[in-house]
């Protein structure tokens, strides 16, 4: 748990070894990249390989350090073969001169944004990564949910090494999560480095990747549509990365020092993005997102890399370019299943964009001005009636909703079908088959291995609308549920939808199509995480939206024929303080956010079970969600938290109930315990507040005591 030095040095040094033939083979391959690009585009390859080659190793030789080491021999080779087999190269030739500063923030103001908020969300994540705090282990308050089944995969994938990984909190049940986000951490882990380091370590590096990625594909859109994002890229990065709604009203509409307010630093689950009192879901993605979703974080490490390499690819008309996105795209499913299917509806429109772009004689179709305003009302209309009728007495079916879903993705692949005869281009359309075609080879496997297998409940794809306004007592109808959690960037889009350029609404439209479904159709048990779809649509939205705020400021000075200069800024001003006031306050808690979330006594009951137990023993413990042997130890535990389980699609209600039995019921609980094949029992304060315990003392009698300390008790079967 808390590792040796050269273990760190061990498990740090495997990691960055990794990052280095990615940034090898990146600089090789993408020679005609600027270096910034080329680093981004390494550090990932270096990400991926640590992502997949462990596991495809593990298959055989278990999750150990023998497969981590042809892991590492393998990547070695593949490295040395293309640098040694391919054509002639000069790596570094131009590469490293010496930087100019000045001219870097320069040319890329948004640099004075994302640096600090690189600072803020690393400092954040410090802070909130159990801390070692007086014999105890801390997290903020993002962290104190998901972060405890996020160390226990990556506890007991490093310790059981067990392959195909199952649940700890729920033994014998294969792991579908997409655990790929977790073992990066196992695989510094496994060198005897420190838990919290093989955590914050490759989120370090994610977080990088997420924030090159988000900014250079703002860049590299405007550039694809004839733009530039130089001056439009500190709004549109600001508005994506702090985005919120008008959620501050809520705490600011008694004063700045009222208890209203000041209750935004100190109480739980209580933020302008994050008040389910106000129906205020709109959840920050720093705070929400980025920090406590490792999923998220590596998949979007991934995903926006991917959507750059297609950009390019797209203006290249480039084998490689496609190809490697290719293969990037085709491991996401077990990184991120989210981002993967993102991905798939933001191709098929890609798909349309570049055969249309690409065609030498398509024919221009343009919808004037009143038909967008009567389009997007009529949308908009339909939108809200639904949403009215979800909350009377006969609401729209859950099939309708699936089946409006279904056509709405119909609509697209039917456009993109239509694009590829109407607007054919030879050598487009292969580029994009040769693309779907790796993509396919790759995920399908996983597809049908991990992911559909356990997205076949009922629980998973469904009909449902209007993503988490589903509350009856605080829904509100469409358009209010939006205004409240999106704020300015509602109305952004919605205007620029109308009144903006032709290439805002094309930035706008693969977007739209996700958002949609994301509107009809549930893809997991929690309707919650469809936002990590929508998010994607949201980024699309602020790159339109930036650049339909710059050229309403221009547009505006012709109209009036003069060059007012301070008219720019302030709107650019008063846009970004509507759009990010939320979310500032939000990111103001999670700085000072505090909370125990293994006791001291716990803590040193982990190091015991560490040192003297085998990491394949099943302890009988209570199912808080941050059940310290689950989380610090790696070993299993008979049941878990639902919060983990039930969302995750698992059917855990015999073991629940069994451990409760096993408690409360003498006569029952040696048959149970055969059964699970427990090898431990736990009480401790824990224990003793979750079940009725009727003969404590009864324990010693018929169990060996083999830990007393603090008042935890382990019995040994």
């Amino acid at each position: 748990m808390f590792g040796s030095f050269i273990g760190n040095v061990a498990g740090i040094s495997y990691f960055l070894a990794f990052q280095i033939l990615g940034i090898l083979l990146a600089l090789y391959l993408f020679q005609k990249e600027k270096t910034g690009t080329t680093l981004l585009f390494g550090s990932v390859f270096g990400s991926f390989a640590l992502h997949w080659l462990p596991t495809i190793y593990a298959f055989f030789f278990q999750f150990s350090v023998k497969a981590h080491l042809f892991a590492f021999i393998s990547f070695v080779a593949i490295v040395w073969a293309v640098l040694a087999f391919g054509k002639e190269h000069t790596l570094f030739k131009g590469r490293f001169k010496k930087p100019d500063i000045v001219a870097l923030f320069r040319e890329n103001p948004a640099l004075f944004l994302l640096l600090p908020l690189f600072i803020y969300t690393c400092y954040v994540l410090l802070h909130a990564t159990i801390p070692y705090i007086n014999g105890s282990l801390h997290s903020g308050q993002s962290t104190y949910g998901d972060m405890n089944m996020h160390l226990g995969f990556i506890t007991s994938i490093a310790k059981q090494k067990t392959f195909p990984p199952e649940y700890s909190i729920l033994p014998g049940t294969k792991l579908a999560y997409p655990f790929l986000s977790d073992s990066i951490s196992s695989s510094v882990y496994i060198w005897g480095t420190s838990l919290r380091t093989a955590y914050l370590l490759p989120m370090f590096f994610a977080l990088i990747q997420v924030f090159s990625g988000v900014y250079l594909l703002a860049k590299k859109i405007m550039q694809y549509f004839g733009g530039s994002i130089r001056g439009k890229s500190f709004l549109a990065i600001a508005l994506f990365f702090f985005n919120g709604g008008l959620g501050f009203y809520y705490f600011m509409n008694k004063g700045l020092f009222s208890e209203n307010f000041t209750r935004i630093f100190t109480a739980f689950y209580e933020t302008p993005t994050n008040y389910v009192q106000a129906n205020i879901q709109w959840h920050n993605i720093i705070c929400d997102m980025l920090i406590p979703q490792r999923a998220t974080l590596f998949g979007w490490a991934m995903l926006f890399p991917i959507l750059i390499l297609l950009y390019r690819a797209a203006e290249e008309k480039s084998t490689l370019y496609f190809a490697a996105a290719g293969v990037l795209a085709g491991g996401l499913p077990l990184i991120h299943t989210h981002s993967f299917l993102a991905l798939g509806v933001m191709c098929a429109g890609f798909v349309i964009l570049t055969m249309r772009k690409n065609a030498k004689e398509a024919k221009e179709f343009t919808i004037p001005v009143w038909g967008r305003f009567l389009l997007t009302a009529a949308s908009l209309f339909a939108l809200t009636y639904i949403s009215l009728r979800q909350k009377s007495d006969t609401p729209i079916e859950a099939n309708t909703l699936l089946i409006i879903g279904v056509l709405i993705a119909a609509v697209l692949v039917l456009g993109m079908l239509a694009s590829l005869i109407t607007s054919w281009e030879k050598q487009t359309a292969i580029h994009w088959g040769m693309f779907l075609g790796i993509v396919l080879v790759i995920a399908l496997p996983i597809l049908f291995t991990f992911t559909f297998k356990q997205a076949s409940g009922d629980n998973f794809v469904r009909g449902f609308f209007n993503w988490n306004n589903s509350n009856v007592e605080t829904m509100d109808n469409y358009i209010v549920f939006y205004l409240k959690n999106l704020g300015v960037m509602f109305i952004l889009p919605v205007l620029s939808l109308i009144f903006g350029t032709k290439k805002q609404r094309r930035i706008m439209m693969p977007a739209l199509f996700l958002w949609l479904i994301s509107e009809f159709v549930l893809f997991q048990p929690n309707p919650y995480d469809n936002n990590k779809l929508m998010l994607v649509s949201y980024f699309f939205f602020c790159v339109a939206s930036a650049d339909f705020v710059w050229d309403t400021a221009v547009n505006f000075c012709e109209f009036t024929k003069k060059r007012i200069h301070i008219l720019r800024p302030v709107l650019v001003t008063i846009v970004a303080i509507l759009g990010t006031l939320a979310a500032a306050l939000t990111m103001g808690r999670e700085a000072v956010a505090d909370y125990e979330l293994y006791s001291a006594d716990y803590v040193s009951l982990c190091k015991w079970v560490e040192k003297n137990t085998e990491p394949s023993d099943i302890f009988l413990t209570a199912n808080n969600h941050n059940n310290a042997i689950a989380s610090l130890t790696g070993r299993n535990i008979v049941c878990g938290s639902g919060s983990f389980l039930y969302f995750h699609g698992l059917d855990y209600a015999a073991q629940e109930a069994d451990v409760k039995t096993m408690y409360e019921n003498p006569e029952a609980r040696d048959s149970l315990l055969e059964k699970y094949n427990v090898t431990y029992i736990v009480i401790g304060p824990w224990e003793n507040g979750s079940y009725s315990i009727p003969d404590i003392n009864a324990f010693a009698e018929n169990y060996d005591c083999v830990y007393n300390k603090n008042g935890i008790l382990v019995f040994e079967v």
